[in-house]
């Protein structure tokens, strides 16, 4: 059970940063206007755009940076650990941390990526690049997210007190907690 003052700061950070209404207006209305307007979305990108974007794909694969996978991997000898000790604290089976180690191209889980965030205690900065890394983000508008958030503030990487916090307010686990309990 979370003790009382952590989850007073919890439901503190919740009230001051939780957006579950999201913003007003998303780059997907502005987009679908107009081509609406112009039936095209040509005079939108242009042609030269096209041109441009198309030929860029090719120097765009040259200059790709560490996958998930790798930066993970960079992250566990940065600090000095042994990927045994990161997986089982992050709560991650030996087969599905050989499949993230062998294949650089391997999408996790977003719950799988927080899982290593905490195990390997990063910072909040460390985590946004981590989970880019992966095509993920945290989102205000994500209450699971700004509750991993506010423990990462606070530097606090229990994760069987993340996952209880989690769990209080009905948000999925960063690991199969409930299972192992």
């Amino acid at each position: 059970m979370l003790d009382k003052e952590l989850n007073v700061e919890l439901e503190r950070y919740l009230l001051l940063n939780y957006r579950p209404e999201g913003p007003d207006v998303t780059v997907k209305h502005f987009v679908e206007g107009a081509h609406k307007k112009s039936g095209s979305f040509l005079p939108f990108v242009g042609m030269a755009g096209i041109f441009r974007i198309l030929q860029g794909t090719d120097s765009l694969v040259r200059h790709l940076d560490m996958s998930f996978s790798e930066k993970l991997m960079w992250w566990i000898k940065e600090r000095k650990r042994t990927p045994v000790e990161i997986y089982r604290a992050a709560g991650v089976t030996k087969a599905h941390f050989a499949k993230i180690r062998n294949n650089p191209q391997y999408h996790p889980t977003k719950e799988t990526v927080l899982a290593f965030v905490i195990a390997l205690h990063l910072t909040l900065e460390e985590a946004k690049d981590l989970l880019e890394r992966a095509g993920y983000a945290l989102s205000k508008s994500h209450l699971g997210d700004m509750i991993v958030k506010c423990f990462l503030e606070m530097q606090r990487y229990n994760i069987d007190e993340i996952n209880e916090a989690l769990y209080i307010h009905e948000c999925k686990p960063l690991t199969n907690w409930r299972e192992s309990k």
